[in-house]
Parts: C-alpha cells; sequence; structure tokens
C-alpha cells in the first residue's frame, strides 16, 4: 500500500515550504466522531502488536470556526505518569514511529471538544503489523535432526 502526505507552508510576503513523502503502511485504521460542545469521546486505533506510524487529525465544524480540540493518547492507560493532551486547532499530522512513539504510541485517542459547538473530528493512522517470526527450518523435506 502506498501513502503519499504532501504540505505545504506558505509566508504571506515570504517562502514557500512544501514538505512531501511517501509512505508503506501495511495497514491503515480510519475513524469519524462527531462532539457535542464539551464532551470527550475514546477512540480506539491500533491493536496491541500494529506500529503506528502516521497520525492525522483533522477537526472541522459546521459554522466554519476554529475547532479547539484535544486529543490524549491512550487515555486510562494507568501508566502513573501525567497524561499528554494535544492541542488540534484544525489539523495535526505527526509522522514516523519513533515520534510516535514519543508521545506514547497512541493505540486510542481521548478526545474532547473544548470549543462551544459541535465538532467533527477525523483521524487516520497508519500502522506497520508486526513480522512474523522466521521458521527455524526453512526446508520441509528436510527436517532438522535432534541433537543429543
Amino acid at each position: 500500500m502506498n501513502v503519499s502526505v504532501t504540505s505545504s507552508v506558505m509566508i504571506a510576503d515570504g517562502p514557500v515550504f512544501s514538505l512531501a513523502m511517501d509512505l508503506a503502511p501495511e495497514s491503515y485504521t480510519v475513524a469519524a466522531v462527531t462532539l457535542d460542545a464539551g464532551t470527550t469521546r475514546i477512540v480506539a486505533l491500533t491493536p496491541e502488536s500494529a506500529v503506528p506510524i502516521l497520525l492525522a487529525v483533522r477537526a472541522t465544524t459546521e459554522s466554519g470556526n476554529t475547532p479547539h480540540v484535544t486529543i490524549q493518547p491512550n487515555p486510562g492507560s494507568g501508566s502513573g505518569t501525567p497524561a499528554l493532551e494535544l492541542t488540534v486547532d484544525s489539523v495535526l499530522l505527526i509522522c514516523g514511529a519513533e515520534v510516535l512513539q514519543s508521545v506514547g504510541t497512541p493505540r486510542s485517542l481521548g478526545v474532547k471538544n473544548l470549543g462551544s459547538e459541535p465538532v467533527t473530528v477525523d483521524i487516520l493512522a497508519c500502522l506497520d503489523l508486526p513480522k512474523k517470526p522466521e521458521p527455524l527450518h526453512k526446508d520441509p523435506s528436510n527436517p532438522p535432526t535432534a541433537q543429543s
């Protein structure tokens, strides 16, 4: 599977900073939730064994006003450390397994609407699946012999 990521940062009367990359995830998860003002929902993203390599979040309101949303990776995980909350004022894009690991390798997200109107939050997680272990002996016509 091929996933293309493109984005541009444009500064008025200044430079344009274009970004592009291709990823080859083995799977992906897409979720969309609509939250009333002041509500929270937990959204499952990945099985415990999958490795997230991209997380994209887009928040919109029907009125076109800027949404005010936070996401919390792995809410209620009971790790004993303070929960990380990331603010999403429209979009958030995080690429790279190592970067996602630094925010807790999100397997689920607590999504909270801090605004005064309903908000729709679209979430995309691209995943690599765990590698199956290689068999110790690959030739079925010549099975291994017991050693004493």
